[in-house]
């Protein structure tokens, strides 16, 4: 198929629609993928889907390898995503009551469990690739279970927060996946969902769309998928983007807008223009973003140098929290500020 080729396809599981038009036959790497968004909806995926056992062949043994390039975190990896989690603690801190249990689900090396393990929360993961798991457990001496969002067994009703942070466009059945975690939590317990911005995307065509998300979600369409899997934001959780914190369902919450043809055809015009190529390396991004990640790379070098082990550097970080609530809690194990939010 090539790109605008509109083709019939099984039913939308967000509209229920049958017609598809094909956005992009390559992925990153120039890999043969073809792209394809929803003409009712605007929701964006492979086509054909992967099976459920390609999906977790995949994510136990190659992803980690073919995403970030080895069977470990590289330090600076390890940093990056430490700093992600002290910041998503932060944002999520208001929610939680002192000893709130929480999954983390594609948990990668552990380090959001471990900020909130050392919070003081009862806080655990899972993690579908072997090696990252057993770098977790051995890094940071966390609970962490090797496999699959199929593989967890939460109780129902048991948890107070479940954080999916760049993993549900990786699974099979983002419907499934919610609607079980939606059985998992606490009435007043809360989910934290951060996917990729497909709408907000500033790269060529070909570097946006790659194997491993099977989903590529706007803020309207993410909206959509949680309304229908009983969920809703969290008041005055900013909806123009594609993380967000949400609640369980109440009589009187109003169902999202915006998923529609209408959408979908922006997506198209994107694709076709600001994703192209030309119009990529004009728009002087290609320069921009490699400065930026230069700068970076010098910083994180000289901030990893210091420590004898991702361990150390967690727990340098963890001390040095500008923010005073988190900065107390790792020192003295002090219960959460913050009530449970309904």
């Amino acid at each position: 198929m090539q790109i605008g080729h509109r083709f019939s396809a099984d039913p939308c599981g967000l509209c229920g629609g049958l017609e598809r038009e094909v956005l992009a036959t390559r992925g990153r790497g120039h890999q043969p993928l073809t792209t394809a968004v929803c003409c009712g909806c605007g929701l964006v995926s492979h086509h054909p889907l992967p099976s459920a056992s390609e999906i977790a062949d995949f994510y136990a043994k190659e992803y980690r390898v073919a995403y970030k390039g080895g069977f470990e975190p590289k330090r600076k990896h390890s940093l990056r995503a430490l700093r992600g989690g002290l910041y998503l603690a932060n944002r999520l801190m208001p929610f939680l009551h002192g000893g709130a249990r929480i999954l983390d689900i594609g948990a990668s090396s552990g380090e959001f469990v471990y900020v909130m393990a050392r919070s003081g929360f009862d806080a655990r993961g899972i993690e579908p690739n072997e090696a990252y798991a057993d770098f977790a457990r051995r890094s940071y001496g966390v609970a962490m279970q090797t496999g699959g969002f199929e593989q967890a067994a939460p109780a129902d009703a048991s948890l107070h927060l479940v954080t999916m942070n760049h993993v549900l466009e990786h699974v099979a059945d983002p419907w499934q996946a919610l609607r079980r975690i939606h059985a998992w939590l606490a009435e007043d317990g809360v989910l934290f969902l951060e996917v990729p911005n497909l709408s907000a995307t500033h790269k060529q065509v070909g570097n946006i769309f790659h194997r491993a998300h099977i989903w590529n979600f706007t803020p309207e369409t993410l909206l959509l998928l949680a309304w229908q899997c009983g969920f809703v934001p969290m008041e005055h959780e900013d909806t123009r983007h594609t993380s967000v914190v949400l609640r369980k369902r109440r009589d009187g919450d109003v169902a999202p807008i915006g998923a529609g043809p209408a959408l979908a055809e922006r997506l198209v015009q994107h694709m076709a223009t600001e994703a192209q190529p030309i119009a990529y390396f004009v728009s002087g991004r290609p320069f921009t973003r490699r400065w930026a990640r230069l700068r970076r790379n010098i910083g994180e070098w000289l901030i990893c140098r210091r420590h004898a082990s991702v361990r150390d550097m967690a727990d340098a970080l963890l001390t040095a929290a500008p923010t005073p609530r988190l900065r107390v809690m790792h020192q003295d194990r002090a219960t959460p500020v913050g009530s449970l939010a309904g």
